[in-house]
């Protein structure tokens, strides 16, 4: 469940509080270390579960090995925001909620797009919407956007790597796909990013 929750803030209205504005830097090292730990709860699942009837030991070894990668990947995000000096150590105030300084271009302009996921959907649209797209050609898409992908990222900083880290917390991930071109590529599914949108696939 994310933080601050509906939880957190009835616990504010109670006590009369005032509502805080989240640091995104913080927010980012919160989000990445609940990262390794959903990584972690699932890589250990893998391992323990044992093979189901009528599924090959290649395919388990297969599963645990993506579920390491992230693992790898979540875990050297997490030692990057770690590494940092201070976050709080800014000449300039930052913007909130997209972390931009005073001057820069701010997530909040209407011509920049509302959110990584629709940023995502609209990449599918150009492309014609197929039923997936190479992780490697939604991120160089993804990278002529103006704006942050995320609460610290710019999207012309993404990479693979950092893609996978933000779309995790809505439940996506890379799968091997033949693509129509004949490339069968680490590989993002539409219907996954619909079903993350809350749109249902099935009506």
């Amino acid at each position: 469940m994310p933080f601050p929750n509906f939880i957190d803030s009835f616990a504010t209205n109670i006590t009369g509080a005032t509502p805080l504005e989240t640091n995104p830097q913080h927010q980012a090292l919160l989000d990445a270390f609940i990262a390794v730990q959903n990584c972690d709860r699932r890589l250990l699942t893998d391992i323990a579960t044992a093979i189901e009837t009528g599924k090959g030991t290649a395919q388990q070894l297969e599963a645990c090995a993506d579920a390491l990668t992230e693992r790898f990947i979540a875990g050297v995000e997490l030692s990057r925001l770690l590494s940092v000096d201070c976050c709080c150590a800014q000449d300039a105030e930052p913007c909130v909620p997209c972390g931009l300084e005073q001057g820069e271009e701010c997530c909040q302009d209407p011509e920049l797009p509302g959110s990584l996921l629709e940023a995502c959907l609209d990449v599918f649209a150009q492309l014609g919407d197929p039923y997936a797209v190479a992780s490697a050609d939604l991120v160089d898409a993804l990278r002529d956007l103006p704006g942050t992908a995320g609460n610290h990222w710019r999207y012309s900083d993404l990479t693979q790597a950092r893609l996978a880290q933000l779309l995790a917390p809505h439940g996506m991930r890379t799968r091997d796909i033949t693509l129509p071109d004949g490339r069968r590529r680490k590989s993002y599914q539409r219907d996954a990013l619909l079903a993350a949108m809350g749109v249902c696939t099935s009506c």
